[in-house]
Formats: structure tokens, C-alpha cells, sequence
């Protein structure tokens, strides 16, 4: 493995890209269409995640010693002091979005969410992993403030659009909530030796499995709202959102009732091709109406 290679997998990067799309796709549907205010969110976004995953594995180099003995970090590829490097320098261009808000092209309140995302995810990676509930919570949350970073970054929000992105990332909030409770099952070994607490290490992985999948079904429920107001705010192309929402809803229902059954195989895959089907409708959505504008 190159030092380029070890460098992109310890950044995650194409989890970095995708974010970034998300966040320039819910700044254009929240109604921004600054182009120079898209491209600092692009990049920011993309930094801040680097910087999140980077500091995870720099945090966590002990347990990944027993989780992840190909990581770049445990390989040698990347030293550590090479590792804090890269987490210093993606910080600093992470907080890019400074420019527009000095300028006076985007809402200051931008900052507020990219730092929480940020100081929240450190907090994650540096010590609150090991917390039971407040580790999912969490992930959960910053994960979920995508969909806020571009909705806060637009200067004057239609109540439509902030009713339809505070919904999503209601809905998101809770699914991945859902899903990192039952991960914590599929982790369970590997958690007891590295002093992880979670739900299914204090409780057992039944216990988890339907505590997840209950939580997993109500974020189901919770798309309901969210597709009625997909249509105000999306107009013709709710359909195509609709859709994918629909199918991530279908593929969530499934998901619950095998975890339920006691049945994980496949499930930190599919779960996460759940998720990413309602992003793609987003993307999509935000696409065909910046084509038709």
C-alpha cells in the first residue's frame, strides 16, 4: 500500500465526497444557489469528515489493533505523527466556511452546526465512544447534521424547505440511531475487549437487536411526513425522492424483522445501502432541479 492509498482509506475519503454532495444537495433544495457559498460547503464538509475519521483511528489505535489489523495506522503505512498531521491541516481547511460568512454570503449560523459537528465527533472519537447510549446518540447526531450544514448555510429558508430538512434529519437521526444499536451486536466481542459499553456488552445482543429494530421501524413511520412534504418542496421530482424513500422503508421493514429473528447476516451492508438510498433520491431530487431552474 502507497503512502496516497494509506492516506485516502485512514480519511475515509469517498465517505468525505459523499457527504459533501449531501450537504451542497440540501443547501440547493433548502433554496441557496450561491455557487462560491456550494463550493465552501463542498469542501468543508469534506474536510470535517476526513478530520472525524483521522482522529477516530488515531483515538482508537488499540482497539483497531484487534478490530482492524489492516488499517493504515497499524500496518505502518501511516505514522502517527504523519496521522495528526493530516487530522491538523483537515481541520483548518474544514473551517473554510469562515470566507462566505465574513463576506456575508451564507448564514453565520453554518459555523454553529460545522463546529458542533465537529467538537461533537472529537468528543466521540477521543473518550465518549465508551459510553454506553451516548456513543449511538452521537454518531447518530453527527451523521444526521448533514442535512442541517446546508439548510443553515441558506440566508432566508421558506418554511416549506426548513419543515421538509428538519424532517429529514429527523428521520435520519433516529435510523441510524436504530442501526448503530444493533451494530453494537454484530461488535459485541470485539467491544468487550477494548471496554466499549454498549447496549448489547451491558444488556446482551437480544437486547439490542430489538431495541434497534423497534427504533429502526419508528424512523419507517417518521418518512410518512416526510414524503407529504417532499411534495410542496420538490414539486414534480418528489416522485423520484418518494421513491427511494419508499425502497429504503421497504428494505428497513425487512431488516428489523430479520434482526428481530435474531438474523444480523448482511445487515451493517444492507443497513447502510438503506440510508443510502434515501441520500441518492435527495441527490437526485437536488440535481433535476438545479437542471431545471
Amino acid at each position: 500500500m502507497s503512502k496516497v492509498t494509506g492516506i485516502i482509506r485512514l480519511g475515509r475519503m469517498e465517505h468525505g465526497l459523499l457527504t459533501a454532495i449531501t450537504v451542497v444537495s440540501s443547501y440547493y433544495v433548502s433554496g441557496g444557489r450561491n455557487g462560491y457559498v456550494a463550493l465552501t460547503l463542498l469542501l468543508s464538509s469534506f474536510f470535517a469528515e476526513v478530520f472525524l475519521f483521522v482522529t477516530n483511528d488515531i483515538h482508537n489505535i488499540n482497539e483497531d489493533r484487534l478490530n482492524r489489523p489492516n488499517a493504515p495506522l497499524i500496518t505502518g503505512v501511516i505514522s502517527l505523527k504523519e496521522a495528526s498531521w493530516v487530522a491538523l491541516i483537515s481541520l483548518a481547511l474544514s473551517l473554510i466556511q469562515v470566507i462566505p460568512v465574513l463576506m456575508g454570503l451564507t448564514n453565520p449560523f453554518s459555523l454553529a452546526v460545522l463546529l458542533s459537528a465537529l467538537i461533537l465527533g472529537y468528543m466521540y472519537n477521543s473518550r465518549l465512544k465508551r459510553v454506553a447510549v451516548i456513543n449511538n446518540i452521537l454518531v447518530a447526531l453527527v451523521t444526521s447534521l448533514t442535512y442541517l450544514y446546508g439548510l443553515a448555510s441558506v440566508i432566508m429558508v421558506k418554511y416549506q424547505a426548513l419543515e421538509f430538512m428538519l424532517l429529514l434529519f429527523l428521520t435520519s437521526f433516529i435510523a441510524t440511531l436504530g442501526r448503530e444499536i444493533v451494530k453494537g451486536s454484530l461488535d459485541h466481542d470485539g467491544d468487550l475487549k477494548a471496554g466499549i459499553s454498549t447496549i448489547a456488552t451491558k444488556y446482551g445482543p437480544e437486547v439490542a437487536n430489538r431495541v434497534g429494530s423497534v427504533i429502526m421501524l419508528i424512523a419507517v413511520a417518521s418518512s410518512v411526513p416526510l414524503i407529504a412534504v417532499s411534495m410542496v418542496v420538490l414539486g414534480k421530482f418528489s416522485l423520484i425522492f418518494t421513491s427511494f424513500v419508499v425502497l429504503t422503508d421497504a428494505l428497513m421493514v425487512n431488516l428489523s424483522i430479520r434482526v428481530l429473528n435474531g438474523n444480523l447476516r448482511g445487515f451493517r451492508e444492507l443497513s447502510l445501502l438503506a440510508m443510502g438510498l434515501t441520500l441518492t433520491g435527495l441527490m437526485l431530487s437536488s440535481l433535476l432541479l438545479f437542471i431545471s431552474a
